[in-house]
């Protein structure tokens, strides 16, 4: 029953993998090593997609810290991991305790126009995806424990400070529907996030 979406999440990443190298393929070996680095630590709040999951654990805290290697005025690629959604809530008739976990390793390109004191910023990736769901029942323990490969796409402005530092404001969003047994939940959602940067 899953090797249908298994195969669909890897249809996606390939081809979003193929649009990256696309462009990146020009830059060579001294361009990369000459490029500008970039390390931040973002955090903000994620929503859920789900209306059931949404009610009974609603929107969380995320942290995302970064790492974004820039190739020209116009392009760079950046490494990012999504930690820190944790919730605990009663589920279900009984309302049995309950635990969901979401993280994420992603990958994006971002297309952006430095200017003097700002650069807005769209970015597009992929990324794998972790969720897991504990449920403590007397009867039986219900455990999910999955990751799926998807898309993110994001967009935000850059404020660039006198010194090296950088603050960035910028909204995601994660397509992420997953079918661990026979019903699709969806698991994607808004992220709002205020991050500080470091240019090396």
């Amino acid at each position: 029953m899953r090797q249908r979406p298994e195969r669909a999440a890897r249809f996606r990443f390939l081809l979003l993998f193929f649009l990256i190298l696309n462009p990146l393929h020009s830059f060579n070996a001294e361009k990369i090593l000459a490029s500008d680095l970039r390390l931040g630590l973002g955090a903000g709040v994620r929503k859920i997609n789900d209306n059931y999951l949404n009610k009974v654990y609603g929107s969380g805290f995320v942290f995302i810290p970064y790492l974004e290697l820039s190739f020209s005025k116009l392009l760079s690629a950046e490494f990012a991991f999504e930690g820190g959604y944790r919730k605990e809530a009663p589920i279900g008739l009984y309302k049995e305790p309950s635990v969901l976990k979401i993280s994420g390793l992603e990958f994006s390109v971002n297309f952006h126009r430095s200017l003097k004191l700002f650069t807005p910023f769209l970015k597009i990736g992929s990324g794998a995806y972790f969720y897991r769901q504990d449920i403590e029942s007397p009867y039986v323990r219900y455990r999910v424990n999955h990751r799926d490969i998807s898309l993110h796409g994001a967009g935000g402005l850059q404020f660039n400070l006198r010194s090296r530092f950088f603050f960035r404001i910028e909204t995601k969003y994660v397509y992420l529907k997953v079918k661990p047994f026979d019903q699709t939940v969806d698991l994607g959602g808004l992220r709002y996030i205020l991050s500080l940067g470091y240019k090396i």
